[in-house]
């Protein structure tokens, strides 16, 4: 019965519900980035912005270190500011793949905020349990080719319509990432990931956890952040 009343839903259904969950108009928030390495652990903090699909800016504040590093995304351009030199550095090509600051996000994972909808084909594989919470299982396919990842395949709650679970593909069909969510917030009716562990299946014995902290969904920003002048302020 559990199950047949799970595969009712249309997979464009799931798909867009997930998608109003987690696309929102702006976000703030501040965040602390836990990352094991062979077991040794780093925290980093930062605060951070997006505004749509195109626009976004993190800061750092700790370690002392990287306090100051800055990052801004403008559409399909990204770059990085270095307290230590003075100047924004554009990040682009295969560099937008590589982690950012040392973690298992990628650049490009960390700013985006676009719909599934509008990247991939969905297929409703079945249904399945992560931690005990009934799922819809899903099979995406790049429609679209500026994607960073050609599949993914991904276990939804039922009840909260939360990714708890994404493994992402590369085209060749090699397991590149895995992503879990174990806590989200319902803010302003969305519910949102709050604590989110990656996994990057290419290195061995590391994970990065997200913990984002003062969350404000769908709020004015100021337009001063997403300016080149504003990241290379001194």
């Amino acid at each position: 019965m559990l199950s047949s009343m799970l595969v009712s839903q249309s997979v464009e259904e799931i798909l867009n519900r997930v998608d109003d969950n987690t696309v929102v108009t702006t976000t703030r928030y501040t965040a602390t980035m836990v990352i094991s390495l062979a077991g040794k652990i780093r925290e980093k903090t930062f605060f951070g912005y997006t505004e749509g699909k195109d626009r976004a800016y993190m800061e750092f504040t700790a370690p002392a270190r990287d306090y100051g590093t800055r990052i801004l995304k403008l559409g399909d351009e990204m770059w990085i500011y270095l307290p230590a030199v003075e100047k924004a550095t554009k990040i682009a090509g295969h560099m937008l793949r590589q982690g950012m600051m040392g973690s298992d996000f990628s650049y490009e994972d960390v700013a985006e905020n676009r719909r599934l909808e509008d990247l991939y084909h969905a297929e409703l594989l079945g249904t399945d349990t992560i931690g005990g919470r009934p799922c819809h299982k899903l099979r995406l396919t790049a429609r679209v080719d500026e994607v960073t990842y050609a599949l993914r395949v991904v276990w939804i709650d039922s009840d909260e319509y939360i990714a708890l679970k994404t493994e992402l593909y590369a085209k060749s069909g090699k397991l590149m990432k895995e992503v879990t969510v174990s806590e989200f917030q319902n803010i302003g009716g969305h519910n949102y990931p709050t604590r989110v562990r990656m996994v990057n299946k290419l290195r061995q014995d590391t994970y990065t956890e997200l913990i984002l902290d003062d969350v404000h969904l769908d709020a004015p920003l100021p337009d001063r952040v997403f300016t080149r002048a504003y990241l290379e302020r001194q």
